[in-house]
C-alpha cells in the first residue's frame, strides 16, 4: 500500500511504496487518511423452515403424507451401498431405507 510523504524541499505530496521504495506523484485529488475501511460482506438470511434437500414421493408411516425430503449417507463400509434417508415434509419424521 502506497504511503504519502512530503517531497523534499516542497509542500507537495508523493506516494511511496514501503517495500520497494517506488515513488509516484500524488494527484491534487489524492486524500490522505489513517482510517481503515472495513469490508462489509452481505450475509444471506435463510428462513429456519427452508430445507435445501430434494423431494420425492414416499409415504410417511407416521402421518401418511406423500412427500419427503431425501439424502444419501455412507453409514457402512465403503464397499457397501449407501443408506437413503427420508424426512417427511409435513411432520418431520425421519426414516431410512437400505439399498
Amino acid at each position: 500500500m502506497m504511503q504519502p510523504r512530503e517531497k523534499k524541499g516542497t509542500d507537495d505530496m508523493e506516494l511511496v511504496c514501503p517495500k520497494c521504495k517506488y515513488v509516484e506523484g500524488a494527484d491534487e485529488d489524492a486524500h490522505t487518511s489513517t482510517e481503515v475501511q472495513e469490508k462489509v460482506e452481505e450475509v444471506a438470511v435463510i428462513d429456519e423452515n427452508s430445507v435445501a434437500l430434494p423431494k420425492t414421493d414416499n409415504e410417511c408411516q407416521k402421518c401418511h403424507n406423500k412427500k419427503a425430503y431425501w439424502w444419501l449417507e455412507q453409514t457402512r463400509s465403503a464397499d457397501e451401498a449407501p443408506t437413503r434417508f427420508y424426512r417427511c415434509t409435513k411432520c418431520g419424521n425421519t426414516w431410512r431405507e437400505y439399498s
